[in-house]
């Protein structure tokens, strides 16, 4: 029997929410002094709460020096997991602030809040009527990172390779639920007598090196995605005309018959629908990517997440992928090479 494991946690019990802030604050800012000013408490006061807090867990969290104070090593797992018991508190006194209404923190890729969000919310707000939902939209990576530290309840996005590698702190805790499979298109301005139809033939990728693009930032997923295409058919990336982040005005700039983009199929759909794109086949094509519900293991889930699954699962791009949950244990997945196309 563990009777430490069991002692340090009934000595973990017993810290006050006071306690567990100053702790966190003393790790953020580097000293005692630093962080009692951030809390507005005196130094001795802080000091104070921090002996009695190490006292409580029977071992140092910090080596304190003249210079400040750096947490010891047991420190740096103590913080690692209070930093996410901070988040869970601070998302309760949010709840609590607006008559106890649950409040469901949502992270998404930029892609599925234009493509997929809206229509996931519309269905989980009809269904959950007291349900307040936040949503941050960011990179995949950055969302990854959010829902690990406990800012973030879960997230739409995608598998991606962390800072730090495989065993990256609070990777282990993480769940991903695969959604379906993401295509990515081509598009252009819709040809005159030709509004709503797709493209019928394919055109080999390497004919279209020496248009006019408007792309996103280097470093971004679809950025990667046809640089590595580029680069696979024995080409150098094309150099981007216009380079924007937002992927909903680089649409609007290729229906405005300037320029070729990407934009995910089920956008892009939409729009060559309404008559204003064409989407442009390649050969070979484009490489799906999948996109998961990413969330912390918990013993007990959010009821609103179960909501959230369900809304995802009737929204998401048909055909859908038979949910596969599997837990991300000790590392990151790790994006496709340069130029090798992402597996399905």
């Amino acid at each position: 029997m563990d009777t430490h494991g069991t002692d340090l946690r009934r000595a973990t019990s017993q810290l006050s929410v006071r306690q567990l802030r100053l702790i966190e604050a003393v790790a953020r800012e580097g000293s005692v002094h630093r962080a009692a000013r951030a809390l507005g408490v005196s130094q001795p006061a802080a000091s104070m709460l921090l002996r009695a807090a190490e006292q409580a867990v029977g071992q140092p969290l910090f080596s304190r020096d003249r210079r400040g104070a750096v947490p010891t090593g047991f420190g740096r797992l103590f913080i690692e997991r209070l930093s996410i018991a901070l988040a869970e508190i601070d998302a309760i006194d949010d709840s609590a602030a607006d008559e106890g209404r649950p409040l469901l923190r949502l992270g998404t890729i930029p892609r599925a809040m234009q493509a997929l969000l809206p229509r996931v919310l519309a269905r989980l707000l009809a269904e959950e009527p007291a349900l307040r939902v936040s949503v941050q939209e960011a990179p995949a990576a950055q969302l990854l990172a959010a829902v690990a530290a406990g800012t973030l309840d879960a997230a739409i996005g995608r598998e991606v390779l962390q800072p730090g590698g495989p065993g990256s702190p609070g990777l282990g805790d993480l769940v991903f639920e695969r959604l379906f499979d993401e295509r990515t298109v081509i598009v252009e301005r819709a040809k005159p007598g030709r509004a709503t139809a797709s493209a019928t033939a394919r055109v080999p990728l390497a004919s279209l090196h020496a248009r006019d693009w408007a792309l996103p930032a280097r470093g971004s997923f679809a950025r990667e995605l046809i640089d590595s295409a580029f680069t696979a058919a024995g080409l150098l990336p094309p150099l981007p005309r216009v380079e924007s982040a937002v992927y909903a005005s680089n649409i609007e700039l290729a229906a405005e018959g300037m320029l070729l983009t990407l934009a995910p199929a089920t956008a892009a759909e939409a729009m060559r629908r309404a008559g204003r794109i064409r989407i442009v086949e390649v050969e070979p094509p484009l490489p799906a990517s999948p996109v998961f519900l990413i969330h912390r293991g918990r013993s007990r889930p959010l009821a609103a997440l179960a909501a959230l699954r369900s809304a995802l699962l009737e929204e998401a791009p048909s055909p859908a992928t038979t949910p596969a949950t599997r837990a991300v244990a000790t590392r990151a997945a790790r994006p496709p090479k340069r130029g090798v196309p992402a597996p399905p």
